[in-house]
Order: structure tokens, then sequence, then C-alpha cells
């Protein structure tokens, strides 16, 4: 059967306006768009519905999430906390339920606890001695275990995994383990705990595409957690398990790695419209929470002298990576925090595009790109590149960030406009769970208002690189679209899928506090109707 949908405001991607008129779906495709006067002879079955001052949007893309994650924390197996001490989080632990054998939280920043301070097992085992209990960061680059979970995974300083980067903290009198690690030795570990949940995680999957389908999502990016782990929680297994029910399409990358035997396997195995690797993903640097990114600059509170944090993966071994997958024709994704790894990262990705170019569609990303020198805008000039950011990243902290990297640095964070202004194509995600349950339409109002929802800071942060809703809503659909090299979805045009999102008005013409009243009445994935909210 045909669907044909009416609407007063259907979001053209190529003009970023609006348009009166009809699309029609046949076959999960869309194979007709235009004004009412030209719309077709239908046939008889043709479901036609009207939707007036609705807006029709091409579905939203996240295009950066670890799926498995926020699988596991929807389902309840991962419990998400705050709090700005230590203590604080630790007293939260004995409420967290106990799954597979562990307790598990998620949501605590280091950073919070001021600077150079690290969590210890101590305060978790003044609360929880007897169960094994892991805490993971909010940002996701370390884990807090009590001296049981220790026990539970028998780590000891002398059998920690070799060659990855990352650290395990010790304690400075007694020289044990504190507690506390960090980078791609944590994920080492987070990837043990986890490997439990497996069996499970199929229904936990299905579920959270629904979850999703709601926030008008129709496709995500899973990245992987980690370059270096032998696990980068990128399972392309449990999403053939479930391709069949699934409500959404996923487009995986799992870690560059030195022998790329299996990953050209892997890619040729996941082709499907639903399901396929994408590309390949690579760390560079971490985080300014933990001073494990990478700076041109010492730090504003330097650990040490010259403290500029560091590359997690050797600079030149990082060029070996984007220039082996390039010419393999895989698109690669890297984080990037701070501004050196920005800088040598957009350098490789200019000496590959000139070896290596990619074919017609596909596109490397860098990820985050939080600390941005302005000296080195120009450099995200280029063809075959998009800058794959989160808009929900510029609440998380924010109050700390002076501290962090100094009030010059912070100041020039989160550049959205100045990146559109340079030609730069912007893809929109959330990174989840490093934030929890943001919206699409959240994300909008945080790249527009640059404010939390209660309006502060007010002015909001960095206001001259707020930017429109137009440009929002295309890096939340056509960007995203071309983060994950898709050229079949991320625009309501002939030939594309019919991925789409029905939207309560049209989100255009409004200020961003209206933006917050705007509502999902409707999701459709391949022609069919996933979420209707009524």
């Amino acid at each position: 059967m045909s669907l044909l949908l009416k609407s007063e405001h259907i979001f053209d991607t190529k003009t970023k306006t609006t348009f009166a008129g009809f699309l029609l779906i046949e076959d999960q495709k869309i194979t007709a768009v235009g004004p009412l006067s030209a719309l077709p002879t239908l046939a008889e079955d043709t479901q036609v519905i009207d939707l007036k001052e609705q807006m029709i949007i091409p579905g939203f893309i996240d295009a950066h999430v670890h799926f498995y994650l926020s699988a596991l924390l929807h389902q309840g197996a991962l419990t998400h906390l705050t709090g700005v001490t230590e203590e604080a989080v630790a007293q939260q632990v004995p409420a967290l339920p106990i799954t597979h054998g562990w307790k598990i939280g998620i949501g605590w920043f280091s950073s919070d606890f001021g600077q150079q301070v690290y969590p210890t097992k101590d305060s978790i085992d003044n609360y929880c001695a007897d169960t094994p209990v892991m805490l993971i960061s909010g940002d996701a680059h370390s884990i807090w275990l009590n001296s049981q979970g220790i026990a539970a995974l028998g780590i000891t300083p002398e059998n920690l995994p070799a060659r990855i980067s990352g650290e395990a903290l010790l304690d400075e009198n007694s020289g044990q383990l504190s507690g506390c690690f960090l980078e791609a030795i944590a994920i080492h570990y987070l990837a043990k705990v986890l490997q439990s949940f497996q069996a499970q995680s199929p229904a936990a999957f299905l579920t959270y595409m629904k979850q999703l389908n709601q926030y008008g999502i129709t496709t995500i990016g899973d990245v992987a957690l980690t370059g270096e782990s032998w696990d980068d929680l990128v399972y392309p297994t449990l999403y053939r398990q479930t391709e069949a029910e699934a409500t959404l399409r996923a487009v995986f990358y799992p870690a560059m790695r030195e022998d790329i035997t299996q990953l050209k396997e892997t890619y040729r195995t996941y082709r499907s419209e639903k399901v396929q690797m994408g590309g390949v993903k690579q760390f560079f640097d971490g985080v300014t929470s933990t001073h494990t990114a990478f700076l041109k600059a010492e730090y504003e509170t330097p650990y040490f002298a010259g403290d500029v944090g560091m590359p997690l993966i050797d600079v030149q071994r990082m060029r070996r990576f984007i220039l082996q997958a390039n010419q393999q024709d895989w698109p690669m994704r890297i984080h990037t925090i701070g501004d050196e790894a920005i800088r040598q990262a957009l350098l490789f990705y200019q000496e590959s595009a000139a070896a290596h170019p990619l074919s017609k569609g596909k596109a490397n990303t860098l990820e985050h790109l939080e600390v941005m020198d302005a000296a080195d805008l120009p450099l995200v000039r280029q063809e075959q590149l998009v800058l794959s950011v989160q808009p929900s990243h510029l609440l998380v902290g924010y109050e700390t960030l002076d501290e962090e990297v100094g009030p010059q640095r912070a100041s020039q964070m989160f550049p959205f406009q100045s990146f559109l202004e340079q030609g730069a194509t912007l893809a929109f995600g959330t990174d989840t769970p490093v934030v929890i349950d943001v919206t699409p339409l959240d994300s909008l109002y945080y790249a527009v208002a640059r404010q939390e929802k209660n309006g502060q800071p007010a002015g909001g942060l960095m206001p001259k690189e707020k930017i429109s809703i137009a440009d929002a809503l295309y890096a939340h659909t056509a960007g995203a679209a071309k983060a994950l090299s898709r050229q079949d979805i991320g625009r309501l045009e002939v030939g594309c899928l019919a991925d789409l999102c029905i939207l309560s008005q049209n989100i255009l013409p409004l200020t961003a506090e209206e933006l917050l009243q705007t509502t999902v009445e409707a999701t459709v994935f391949g022609g069919r109707f996933v979420y209707r909210s009524n």
C-alpha cells in the first residue's frame, strides 16, 4: 500500500527552508515529492494523511552513540548517578541494583571533585564492601572500582594490560591500586564486566530502538568506545540478530587496528540498508577533565611542568591508520578533544585526501572538536570531511572549563558558527550515554541557545557561536547522513529511504524557547509508522 503525506511545512535540506506540498511513499522509498499542484495520480489503495500545519522533516540521525552501553542503561542494567563530591557519589552505591553479580553506575566526573583529584576504592568500600562495584565516569573514559571489584577482576599492579594507553592509578602511600582506571585500560576492564550482559542484549536493543523512535530518530552511528582495548563495545552480531525487527538503521564503526583482516571481513559482511559497517574509528586523545586531551600549550592548572595532556596513540601511528583506512576506502572517525589533536588530525586528513581520496559520497569525520584553536579554523574546509559535534556537551561541566583549560581557550570552545562560516559540514549527535535521554530537539535547542533549559548561563555560552534552527536541523539530518557516508537517508528526495519525522509545528521561525514546546508527533521508518504520539 502507498502512503501520501501532505503538509504546509516540508523541510528541504538543499535550501534549508520549507514548502507546502506532498510526499509519496511506495515500497519503503520516497517516489514523488512536490507541491500539491503536481500531485500524481494515486493508486486506489493509497493512504492519504493531511498533516496541515505539522512539519515533515527527514528522520533524525544521531551520528555519534555508544549503543550497547546506552541500551543497557535504558534497560536498567546500568544506573545513572550524579554528585559533585566523591562522598556524594559513593553514598548512592547501596541503592544500585545487583546485575550479574555487579553494582554498576555511570555519571561521575573527576573534575567535579577538583583538579587532579581522583576517587578511590576506599570511599565505595565504606558503603559497599561485599559486592563488586564499577562506577563508569560520565565521559566514559574512566572507571572506579571498589576492593571487591578489583578482586573479582583479579587486577594487580603486575598484571595490567600491556601496550595500550591509560593508567591504573596507585595509592601514593601503599603503592597499591587506588581503584581508579583511565582511558583504554579502563575500557579493557569495563568490557570484561559487561561480557555477561550480551545474552540479554538483543531484547535491550529492540526496546531502546523504540525509545529512540519516540525522539524521531531513525538512524544511529554506533562508534567504538576505545581504539586500543581488546573489545571496543561495538557488536555487529547483536544488530544482525535484531535486524528483522529493528526500527532504526545502525551504521557502526569498530576500532581501527594494525591487522585489518577481520575488519575487511566485517566490512564485506555488513552491507544492508539496516545494518552496515560505515568505516573505522580511533582515539587521538582523551578528555580535558583528566588532562588526557592533547593541547598545544600547558593546562591552566598543570599536574606537572609541561602538562599538555597526551596523544593516546603515537602521532605517526595515527597518520598511518588514517592513510591505511582511506586506502581501503573506509571513512575514518577520530576522537579529538584538544587543539593539538585536532590540528594534527586535520593535517593528516589533508594528506590522505591527496593520496587516497574516498569514493564519492564518503567522508572522514572528526569527533567533538572541543578545544579549538581559532588559528586552525581554515583547516576544516575540506571536501571529504564532516565535523561530528554534540551540542549537549556544551553544558557538561561548563562551570569548570576555565579551571581546566583557561579562560582564553574556553572562550573559543565549540565554535559551531565559525565552522559553518568556514564552509564545513556539521553533523549532530549525542554521544549517549555521556549524556542521558537528550533528544534531537534538545540538541537543536542547545545549538541555538547555548544554554541549559533553565536559561543558564545568561546570554549563552560563547554566544557568537549560536547557529540558526535551520542550520541545526540540517546538522541532525542531512549533515549527520554525510557523517555516516549515507546518500539514501537524511533528505526528503525521490529515491531516498522513507525515514521521516513529523513535528507538531514548523520550527524554523521559532525562538529557542518556543523550540522547547515542540513535540514529535510521529516517526516513519521505511515507509511504516513506528511511533505515533496518540
